[in-house]
């Protein structure tokens, strides 16, 4: 098993004008696909891009705006540059890049566990090291899950952008394809009847969406409390089922779930012998705690999908 104190530490240079680059160190294997793919495949436009083989993202912290840039990984470590209005920021906006880009992950326990099943064993050393996706800003994700149920990422993307250009807070100098701050969910719940207009959507969905972002503005779902608090929050308003919070455990909590009813994993179960049933395919992934979340990346990567392909 590889021995974290053999990983090399970060290293930070500021670059004036409130720019630092750092170099954010990994344990070796980071298979790169899926974790870039999904995160350019579901970039929302405004708030995120893919530029010239980076990943670029507006990260609120508070009041104030970061800007991230996490580019490909190069000898042990990925590149990192950010732009912060405030210095003292800096350790925040990083904390939250390595929980984006998975980089804590010891892969060589992840592999053991998940290999030691006979059906993924083979997923796993042909694309060992695989990452789960998170995210930069986590109650901007909390409401994208509740925007993509039942809808291609294509259409997630579509509809969210509308949602950023009209109620996004514009950034005072936009950064190639980043404009605005995504909107926060006390702006949603501000002006209900606009949101309609402008998502276009189903008017079932349109009132999940306007309950999350209330339970997110009152603090009835607080993402700092305990993930299972967080899930059975979220599970006790109209219109959330499992996918949806599991979803937001997986990538704005960062924690162990797993998604038994996505067809994506559904058929990648049907093509690996697995159990279909969502009840039994739950059963049978219990054996891959704690990493049931990457068990779902690896599930995933069976699949022809731009998340799971580098961007070109």
């Amino acid at each position: 098993m590889p021995d974290r104190r053999h990983v090399p530490g970060p290293t930070a240079r500021s670059v004036g004008s409130g720019t630092v680059r750092r170099s954010e160190p990994f344990i070796a294997p980071l298979n790169p696909s899926n974790l870039y793919g999904h995160l350019a495949a579901t970039a929302v436009p405004g708030v995120e891009e893919w530029r010239c083989g980076v990943y670029r993202a507006v990260v609120p912290v508070g009041d104030r705006t970061a800007v991230a840039e996490v580019g490909l990984p190069e000898d042990g470590a990925v590149p990192v540059t950010l732009r912060l209005e405030d210095a003292r920021d800096e350790a925040e906006v990083v904390g939250r890049v390595r929980r984006t880009f998975d980089l804590d992950l010891d892969p060589a326990a992840m592999a053991g566990v998940l290999a030691a099943d006979a059906a993924l064993a083979p997923l796993v050393a042909a694309g060992p090291g695989r990452r789960a996706p998170g995210t930069l800003d986590p109650e901007a994700m909390v409401l994208r899950a509740v925007i993509g149920q039942q809808v291609s990422t294509a259409a997630a993307r579509t509809h969210t952008a509308r949602l950023v250009a009209a109620f996004g807070e514009s950034l005072a100098e936009p950064s190639g394809g980043l404009t605005h701050r995504f909107p926060t969910a006390a702006a949603l719940v501000a002006d209900p009847g606009r949101v309609g207009e402008v998502l276009r959507m189903p008017a079932t969905r349109i009132r999940t969406v306007l309950t999350v972002a209330a339970a997110l503005a009152d603090g009835a779902v607080d993402l700092a409390a305990d993930p299972a608090a967080v899930r059975a929050a979220l599970l006790a308003l109209p219109g959330v089922g499992p996918w949806t919070a599991d979803t937001v455990l997986m990538r704005a909590l960062h924690v162990d779930a797993f998604l038994p009813a996505d067809l994506g994993v559904v058929q990648a179960a049907k093509r690996l012998g697995l159990p279909e049933a969502p009840r039994a395919l739950a059963g049978r992934a219990e054996a891959w705690r704690p990493y049931r979340t990457h068990a779902v990346q690896y599930l995933w990567a069976t699949g022809v999908h731009a998340v799971n392909s580098l961007p070109v």
